[in-house]
């Protein structure tokens, strides 16, 4: 690595986790208010709700996978997060070893709060650029989702041939 990308990496580094400690800053415990959650979430517990509604119903081990974390952890995230009400759990019909957990109402609207008031800041910060800064930033945001499908598809193969 040259000194000029150890340089450039450190600067996007700080200005990405700038951008996200703004955002999350912003983000105020009366963004849930009319949620019904009984408890506020963490930002991992945000993302996690946020995963499971994408995904519509996940197992346990899913959810472990997804945000990396151990199964055991998984399980204590879900079950604080279904008292808190925002996610459901219920036993597979199939299989009754197995635990499918999916968004609850409540959750729904958490998530749902949340992204509009993520988006809000996003909105405020691509006005703030303006047209020409925010298009670029945009395009620069594709070819770093393009290089990583890519190089995602590489490790798949190489893992695939290694065994």
């Amino acid at each position: 690595m040259n000194s000029n990308s150890l340089t450039q990496a450190r600067y996007l580094a700080k200005t990405i986790k700038h951008l996200q400690n703004r955002m999350l800053e912003q983000h105020e415990p009366s963004s849930f208010e009319g949620s019904g959650l009984a408890a506020e979430l963490t930002t991992t517990q945000l993302s996690t709700l946020i995963t499971v509604r994408d995904h519509h119903e996940m197992t346990l081990k899913e959810i472990a996978e997804t945000t990396s974390v151990s199964p055991p952890s998984a399980s204590t995230m879900v079950d604080k997060m279904v008292e808190a009400g925002a996610l459901s759990r219920e036993h597979s019909k199939i299989d009754r070893r197995e635990v499918r957990v999916s968004i609850s109402p409540q959750g729904e609207k958490a998530v749902e709060a949340l992204e509009a008031h993520l988006l809000g800041s996003l909105i405020d910060l691509l006005n703030g650029i303006g047209p020409k800064y925010a298009n670029m930033w945009c395009e620069v945001y594709e070819a770093v989702e393009q290089y990583m499908d890519e190089t995602e598809k590489r490790d798949v193969v190489q893992q695939g041939t290694s065994y």
